[in-house]
C-alpha cells in the first residue's frame, strides 16, 4: 500500500515588513493599516505586532472556528492575560475550570428577566443626565457627550451591581479613580514591551493607588451585603444576584471572586456602552431625518412618562439605530486569542502558541454580507437584512460578552431618556477618526448642541 503524505499548508500571505515598520504603521492609523492589508492579501493576512506575528481573520467562517468550533483549542490573547493586574481572574481573564465555574454561577444572574427589575435604577442613574442636557438646552452651551456618557455609564453600572449600597462620597472616588485605572490598564495592552511590574512609573503608581481606593469601597460593600444576606436580605441588584449564586454543590463565590468579577463588570458595562452611546448621538446629528424618526417613535410609545425594560420591545427603530451603530462601531473591535494546541484555522496550520485576532470591526463591514457596508443604514435592521455570523459585537461562542442584555438594555434605556426631550446637533460634524485602543473611541473630543 502506498503511504498519502498530507502537504503542510502555506503560510499566511502578509507584508514582508521590519517590526519597526510595521509597528509605526498600527501606530499611526491601525484600522486603516489593516484595511489596507485585507485588500491586499485576502480574509486572513499575517501582520507583526511588536515581536510576533498575528493572524488576523475578517470572516465570518473564520471567526466561527476560532471563537466557536474550536474554541477549546484557544485561550485570551497576552493583551487580555495583562489586565489580571487589575481585573484578577474575573470572567474577562479567567481560563479553563475557573471560567467554567465562574461562568455557571453567574449565568442565570444576567438572564433579561434577572435585568428587567434593575430597569428603573438605570433610568434613575440616568436622570442627572437628562437634566443637565435639559440646562444645556435651554442656556445654548455646548456639552461634550463623550464625558457626559462616560459618566452616565459610570452611574448606572454601579447602581445595578450595588443598588443603594454605593455612598454619594464613594460613588464621586469610583468616578474620580476608575480613569486612570482604566489607562494604565489600557496602555499596559497595547504595549508591545512589557516593562517590569514593580517599576515606579509614575503611571503604574497612580493606577496602583486608584486600585487600592477601589478595593476598599468593594470590600466594603461586600462585607455589608454578606452580612445582609446572613439577615436574609440579599439585595435585588446584581450584587445581591451574585452573592446568592450556588453552584451543584451549594458553593458559591468567594470574596476575592466577587471582588473580581465585580471589577470586570465596571470595565465591561463602563466604558463600553459609554462609546456605543457617544457614537449613537454623533451618527443621529449627522442623520436628522433618522433622529426625527427615532424621536416620534419615542413620543408615540412613551409621551412623558420615563422608559421602563417592557418598553424597549415596542421601540424597534431606536433598537435598529443601536444595532447599526454597534456594527460599525464595535466597542470591543478586536478579539484576540492564543493557540493552545496546534490548529487548522482559515486553511492554513498553526502551531501551539500561535496568535490570532479576530477583527471584528472589518468583519462588520464586510462587502460580501453588508451592502453599503461603511454607511448607517438602520432600516437594514428592520428589512431583516442580517447575517448573523457577520455580526458579533458581542464576541461568539461559549465566551461570549454575558453582559449583552444588560449593555443593551442599558444602552436602550439611557438612549430613549435622553432623546425623548432633547433633539441633538453636532456643528462642526464630530471627529471623523477613530481611535482603536481596547476599546473604540471617537479621535476627538464630541461637542455637540441640545434643543428641546
Amino acid at each position: 500500500m502506498g503511504v498519502t503524505v498530507t502537504a503542510p499548508s502555506p503560510l499566511p500571505p502578509g507584508p514582508r515588513t521590519s517590526p519597526l515598520r510595521s509597528a509605526l504603521d498600527l501606530r499611526r492609523d491601525p484600522l486603516g493599516y489593516l484595511r489596507h492589508l485585507r485588500a491586499a492579501y485576502g480574509d486572513a493576512f499575517r501582520v507583526r505586532i511588536g515581536p510576533r506575528e498575528v493572524l488576523m481573520v475578517t470572516h465570518p467562517d473564520a471567526a466561527r472556528e476560532v471563537l466557536v468550533t474550536q474554541a477549546a483549542r484557544f485561550r485570551k490573547g497576552r493583551g487580555i492575560q495583562k489586565m489580571q493586574d487589575f481585573l484578577g481572574t474575573g470572567l474577562l481573564t479567567a481560563e479553563g475550570q475557573t471560567w467554567r465555574t465562574h461562568r455557571r454561577l453567574m449565568q442565570p444572574s444576567f438572564h433579561r428577566a434577572a435585568l428587567s427589575g434593575m430597569a428603573d435604577d438605570i433610568v434613575q442613574a440616568a436622570r442627572p443626565t437628562h437634566t443637565a442636557l435639559l440646562k444645556a438646552a435651554d442656556s445654548g452651551v455646548g456639552l461634550e457627550v463623550g464625558g457626559e456618557m462616560l459618566r452616565v455609564t459610570l452611574r448606572a453600572v454601579a447602581s445595578v451591581l450595588f443598588g443603594t449600597g454605593l455612598s454619594d462620597g464613594e460613588l464621586a472616588v469610583v468616578e474620580a479613580e476608575l480613569p486612570p485605572l482604566l489607562d494604565h490598564t489600557a496602555s499596559r495592552v497595547r504595549s508591545v514591551v512589557d516593562l517590569p511590574r514593580w517599576l515606579p512609573t509614575p503611571a503604574g503608581q497612580r493606577s496602583a493607588a486608584a486600585s487600592r481606593a477601589l478595593d476598599a469601597i468593594v470590600a466594603r460593600i461586600i462585607a455589608a451585603r454578606r452580612a445582609e444576606q446572613e439577615a436574609g436580605t440579599p439585595g435585588n441588584d446584581l450584587l445581591g444576584l451574585l452573592l446568592a449564586a450556588r453552584d451543584e454543590e451549594g458553593g458559591g463565590l468567594s470574596d476575592r471572586e466577587l471582588r473580581d468579577e465585580v471589577m470586570t463588570l465596571f470595565l465591561a458595562g463602563h466604558e463600553t456602552t459609554a462609546n456605543t452611546l457617544t457614537f449613537l448621538l454623533l451618527l443621529l446629528a449627522r442623520h436628522p431625518d433618522v433622529q426625527a424618526r427615532v424621536q416620534a417613535e419615542l413620543r408615540g410609545v412613551l409621551g412623558d412618562r420615563d422608559p421602563t425594560a417592557a418598553d424597549l420591545p415596542r421601540l424597534p427603530l431606536l433598537n435598529a439605530c443601536i444595532q447599526e451603530t454597534l456594527r460599525l462601531y464595535p466597542p470591543a473591535w478586536l478579539v484576540p486569542r492564543q493557540a493552545t494546541a496546534p490548529v487548522r484555522v482559515a486553511g492554513f496550520d498553526l502551531p501551539e502558541g500561535a496568535a490570532v485576532s479576530v477583527c471584528i470591526y472589518l468583519l462588520q463591514r464586510h462587502a460580501a454580507y453588508w451592502p453599503d457596508p461603511h454607511t448607517f443604514v438602520p432600516d437594514r435592521w428592520l428589512r431583516g437584512e442580517r447575517t448573523p455570523d457577520a455580526f458579533m459585537p458581542f464576541g461568539l461562542g461559549p465566551r461570549m460578552c454575558i453582559g449583552n442584555n444588560l449593555a443593551l438594555m442599558e444602552a436602550g434605556l439611557i438612549a430613549a431618556l435622553l432623546l425623548r426631550d432633547v433633539h441633538v446637533t453636532v456643528p462642526d460634524g464630530g471627529p471623523t477618526g477613530l481611535h482603536a485602543g481596547v476599546t473604540l473611541r471617537p479621535d476627538g473630543p464630541v461637542t455637540a448642541v441640545f434643543h428641546r
